[in-house]
């Protein structure tokens, strides 16, 4: 069955950390979606406005938001990463194919929710999370976004907004190589998880980022936590 595709436009465009973009888009007219989901862009290369491919983009706003949300890692000479730092602008028109994607929560049987995501991968994590507030969700639910430095950081003061307006959620941010002034919490998220989180085998877990890291926190989350694979539901980033 061929994808539905939608024309869009985008809304804002900007740089949140150093190699890191956010931009919205306007939600194209019938198109819906499930928190979790993805979207393909329809992506021109740069020097080749006509040659076009497919990249996927993990939604960060919920359902229930009336923009659309993206962030995106720019990695040095990607197509998608050309097109996003150096041509995407306010007012432009956006063709993407979808909703796709399974990487949503679970319908029944889920008490306590634990999020672990690094860099970008905290964009679904976010539509998750913001939805299941908006809905009065009123179970546990904790957030660990992992990234490198001091610089790599975004969406702190956001997800501490929300942590301050509803007692249910809590943030934790953690950096493997942060500067010396930096308080927080430390290490690779697979490692600070039973740290942070006391009754880590009594959650159901939602994961997304790089394959190494999600292989790492599956591997613990089934050997050490006592997470059984049936509360385990990961994605990974290439």
């Amino acid at each position: 069955m061929p994808l539905s595709t939608f024309t869009s436009r985008c809304t804002g465009h900007r740089k949140i950390a150093h190699d890191m973009f956010e931009f919205t888009l306007e939600k194209p007219q019938g198109f819906t979606f499930r928190a979790g989901q993805f979207v393909m862009f329809l992506v021109p290369l740069v020097d080749n406005p006509v040659d076009i491919q497919g990249r996927a983009f993990s939604i960060a706003s919920a359902p229930n938001e009336s923009e659309l949300l993206f962030v995106a890692k720019i990695k040095q000479g990607g197509r998608a990463g050309r097109w996003i730092s150096e041509v995407l602008k306010e007012g432009d028109a956006v063709k993407l194919q979808g909703p796709l994607g399974i990487f949503t929560i679970a319908s029944a049987g889920e008490e306590k929710l634990l999020f672990i995501g690094t860099g970008s991968g905290v964009a679904p994590l976010r539509s998750q999370i913001v939805e299941l507030l908006a809905q009065g969700d009123a179970r546990p639910m904790d957030l660990i976004h992992g990234v490198r430095c001091d610089e790599d950081l975004f969406w702190r003061d956001f997800f501490e907004v929300i942590e301050r307006q509803h007692s249910n959620f809590h943030y934790h941010c953690a950096l493997t190589r942060p500067s010396t002034v930096w308080k927080g919490l430390t290490g690779r998220v697979h490692l600070v998880a039973p740290q942070v989180i006391a009754d880590i085998s009594g959650r159901s877990l939602y994961v997304c980022g790089g394959p190494e890291m999600v292989k790492d926190v599956k591997g613990n989350a089934f050997t050490e936590w006592g997470i059984p694979k049936v509360r385990l539901h990961a994605e990974d980033y290439v």
